[in-house]
């Protein structure tokens, strides 16, 4: 799939944007999408979490989401080590930039863990979204981390918002989506394929879902097999050639 370098400014006509990965930054792209052409941004942004403490919220994502026991070697990425103000006007600025792009009643579903979702919460509301709920992603005790004297980390969290008042469609999703992952991982913060499928359900026919922090590239692989019409980026090099390879089976 061909490398596309944005502009700074919107374009008139999605087109030349659709069915493509782009790599680039997200808040970059998503300053080139036309006013009211997406259907949905479904997106997975970096957490900036994994620690309590700034020590820890500074180290690299491997160090802060792999556990020791796992020999599998991932690849590294950026924008995970800001504070909680700083991670919040960032995620003002891309979500801003989301909310022009997407068409009247367009819908929002963005994954968070436990520590940034009363932050995304407020931040969603705050770039002009109407928030709609919050569904569950129950990683299922086989695949959960267990914490000592406590509860396991069993879940992340979905998110989701519209664009003024919301399209009506015949379709009726569970508010918790019991799955694993298979191992190794594609990313190391990827979410699972048959969720996405699930998600991308939400769409109508012919309609168009954004990725603007594409990884592995799961939710534009759910689009594009559900006949969808899709685009996105990814800044990370390594992540970028993953996905556009499974994007072009």
């Amino acid at each position: 799939m061909t490398k596309t370098i944005c502009t700074n400014g919107p374009t008139s006509d999605i087109a030349p944007l659709l069915n493509r990965l782009h790599r680039t930054d997200a808040l970059q792209f998503a300053r080139t999408l036309p006013d009211q052409s997406i259907d949905m941004l479904f997106t997975d942004p970096p957490y900036s979490s994994g620690g309590l403490h700034v020590g820890t919220r500074a180290q690299s994502t491997t160090q802060k989401y792999i556990q020791t026991s796992t020999k599998t070697v991932y690849e590294d990425f950026e924008s995970d080590n800001m504070d909680q103000r700083s991670w919040a006007f960032w995620c003002h600025g891309w979500l801003t930039e989301a909310r022009r792009a997407l068409k009247p009643g367009g819908l929002l579903v963005c994954f968070i863990d436990w520590r940034q979702l009363p932050t995304l919460t407020d931040v969603i509301q705050a770039a002009g979204f109407i928030q709609r709920g919050i569904a569950v992603w129950d990683k299922t005790a086989r695949r959960a981390r267990p914490r000592r004297g406590g509860f396991k980390q069993q879940a992340e969290f979905i998110v989701w918002a519209s664009k003024g008042t919301m399209q009506q469609r015949d379709v009726y999703l569970p508010g918790v989506f019991p799955c694993s992952l298979d191992m190794p991982k594609k990313h190391l913060t990827e979410k699972p394929i048959g969720l996405a499928r699930e998600v991308v359900r939400l769409v109508p026919e012919n309609g168009v879902v954004c990725d603007l922090f594409a990884g592995s590239g799961t939710f534009l692989v759910a689009a594009r097999e559900a006949g969808l019409r899709w685009t996105g980026c990814e800044a990370n090099a390594y992540y970028h050639e993953v996905a556009e390879g499974r994007l072009a089976k």
